[in-house]
C-alpha cells in the first residue's frame, strides 16, 4: 500500500492505492503521522485507488479512524464497487468510519463550508457560525 495526500479546499484526502494487507504497518504509522499533524480536520481516505484488502487492512483502517478520532479530527472513506467495496460492506465498517460512493457525495454531505459559505471558511471559523450568518443573512 502507499499513500498520497491531496489537499482539497476544505479537507485533507488521502489517496491510498495498491494492496492493503498486515504488511503495510510502516505506511500506516506515516498515514497516522499525516494526520495528527496535518492542520485540516476533514480527512478522507480515498479507497478507489486499492485493488485489494485483507482483514488486517480493515483493522488498520479502524486504527487510523481511532488515531484521526483521538486528535479531534473527522475521516471518512470513498469506496467504489469491487474486492475492496465487498469486503468493506462485509464487515461493516461503514458504520465506524463513514462511507461514500464518491468524494463529490463525501463534499455534499459533510463539507458545510461548501453548501453554505460563498467564501471558504477560515481555518479556526466554525461551521455553525457560517450556517447562523447565512439564515441571519437570508432572513434579512
Amino acid at each position: 500500500m502507499h499513500y498520497r495526500k491531496i489537499e482539497e479546499r476544505h479537507f485533507a484526502r488521502l489517496l491510498i492505492m495498491g494492496r492493503f494487507t498486515g504488511q503495510d504497518a510502516d505506511a500506516v504509522r506515516e498515514v497516522i503521522a499525516e494526520v495528527k499533524r496535518g492542520a485540516e480536520r476533514r480527512y478522507v481516505m480515498d479507497l478507489t485507488g486499492l485493488n485489494f484488502i485483507d482483514s488486517a487492512g480493515i483493522g488498520m483502517l479502524l486504527v487510523i479512524n481511532g488515531e484521526a478520532v483521538a486528535t479531534g479530527k473527522a475521516l471518512a472513506m470513498v469506496v467504489q464497487e469491487g474486492q475492496v467495496k465487498k469486503v468493506i460492506t462485509l464487515t461493516r465498517i461503514g458504520m465506524i468510519i463513514p462511507q461514500y460512493d464518491s468524494l463529490d457525495a463525501y463534499v455534499e454531505a459533510c463539507v458545510p463550508e461548501v453548501v453554505l459559505a460563498p467564501d471558504p471558511c477560515a481555518p479556526d471559523e466554525d461551521p455553525l457560525a457560517i450556517a447562523a450568518r447565512t439564515l441571519t443573512i437570508s432572513a434579512a
